[in-house]
């Protein structure tokens, strides 16, 4: 928790807004006062929003944009002819502008790198995430540009091709100064997905440079479905271990420090942790065992693992298909939740479409509320006991076609490739917040 006291020294004794600081260091805190104020403490010294706006006349000359993705904050620099403005800020959210010489710009970014700001470029802050730049004339005339590759995007749905990126970001830099001429002013910075090639931003020369993320082990084919089933639970622990922000698996906290390790991810831990209290730490002693004879792999799955909750930071969702897990808000955002002991009410579901044939279907993968679910068939079983998966969400009415036995895909084969598929992309994610 924040030093309320602290807080309030920083903002010159007045008072402050009880949430903790967006950036906390000891020669930076970037807080909200009273009313939602943005301000931004930064060696002794406090800036706040100027009573009139701010305006520096001339073109753009240069712009420097640094994110910190894992906050969603922004440093955002725009150079013009004798003066340059310095935009910090939150993404999407609360910013506030002050005007420096261009002679205190190098020192400036050099300042927010060594806070763990990256370089990213004004136009995109990965090659998957587009920046886009929103301007207003008063209180209702709003205009948004943003450069996706070789095109620009106008209010977000009227692109502009161009023979190339840099002739992209020309027409925008000229539309933005004829809007500013029009008197609209710098409103917002927010990223959204990107539709079209873009270019990696690359660190500036003399930034700091981050230490390299571990790579992967190799992964060897496993040989049967119990095999499967140790391999996709072994690539998830290795994640876990691995690349430790932004995400985790319930299954791989350890109690001691589960709660610092949940919280930047889910605000509501204690919620969290309460509610997945069953799955927390659960594979502290599993391993790899023999399975007993008869045993399917999804009741190997259920006797050595038992449940698998994946968590991702919202951040780290790009490309993947998310919900809320046990579908409810503070259930963790997922793409992957089995659980073995799933207590769906299929009951519901059977009468409210009076078709009594789904009352047979097991549901052991959530999202059945974004028609993301999982559920097992038992109409026909093969020889080794394993069940048909099929999609399930709460709209279903009725079976699909049966799957013949012999054409039944094993459970342990069906979680290797979904967890490797997952697991390939997550990774490029985090890799990028990281």
């Amino acid at each position: 928790m924040a030093d309320w006291k602290r807080l309030e020294k920083l903002n010159a004794g007045e008072r402050i807004l009880y949430s903790d600081p967006f950036l906390d260091t000891k020669r930076e805190v970037w807080f909200f006062a009273a009313e939602y104020k943005f301000r931004v403490w930064s060696d002794g010294v406090l800036h706040k929003a100027q009573a009139t706006p701010l305006t520096v006349s001339g073109p753009v000359t240069e712009r420097f944009t640094l994110y910190k993705l894992m906050d969603q904050l922004f440093v955002d620099v725009e150079v013009r002819e004798g003066a340059a403005v310095v935009r910090r800020g939150v993404l999407n959210g609360a910013d506030l502008s002050t005007r420096i010489e261009p002679s205190e710009v190098e020192p400036l970014l050099a300042r927010y790198r060594a806070l763990g700001f990256r370089d990213g470029t004004p136009w995109n802050a990965t090659k998957a995430q587009v920046t886009r730049r929103e301007y207003r004339k008063g209180p209702s005339s709003r205009w948004t540009v943003e450069v996706d590759g070789d095109t620009v995007v106008e209010d977000a749905r009227k692109p502009f091709p161009t023979p190339s990126r840099e002739a992209a970001i020309a027409l925008a830099e000229k539309r933005i100064r004829a809007k500013e001429k029009a008197g609209f002013a710098p409103h917002l910075i927010e990223l959204t997905s990107a539709a079209r090639p873009n270019p990696a931003p690359r660190p500036a020369k003399g930034a700091p440079r981050r230490p390299p993320l571990p790579k992967a082990p190799a992964l060897a084919k496993p040989k049967d479905a119990y095999a499967a089933v140790d391999a996709a639970i072994g690539i998830l622990k290795d994640l876990h271990t691995r690349i430790p922000v932004a995400h985790f698996v319930t299954e791989c906290l350890e109690p001691k420090t589960a709660r610092a390790r949940v919280t930047p991810v889910e605000n509501a831990s204690t919620f969290f942790l309460r509610l997945h209290k069953n799955r927390v730490g659960r594979w502290a002693k599993a391993k790899p065992r023999a399975p007993k004879k008869g045993e399917s792999s999804w009741a190997y799955f259920a006797r050595v693992y038992g449940s698998i909750t994946w968590i991702l930071d919202g951040q780290a969702d790009e490309g993947l298909s998310m919900f809320y897990c046990s579908n409810v808000t503070g259930g963790g955002w997922s793409c992957l939740e089995i659980d073995s002991d799933s207590d769906y009410p299929i009951e519901d579901l059977v009468e409210n479409t009076g078709n009594e044939e789904l009352q047979d279907l097991f549901v052991f993968h959530g999202g059945a509320h974004h028609g993301r679910a999982f559920a097992f068939d038992p109409r026909e079983v093969s020889s080794t006991g394993e069940q048909a998966i099929i999609p399930f969400d709460d709209n279903l009415t009725r079976l699909p076609r049966r799957v013949k036995p012999e054409r039944i895909v094993p459970f342990g084969d069906w979680l290797y490739k979904r967890v490797v598929a997952l697991t390939k992309v997550a990774e490029r994610n985090l890799r990028e917040l990281s």
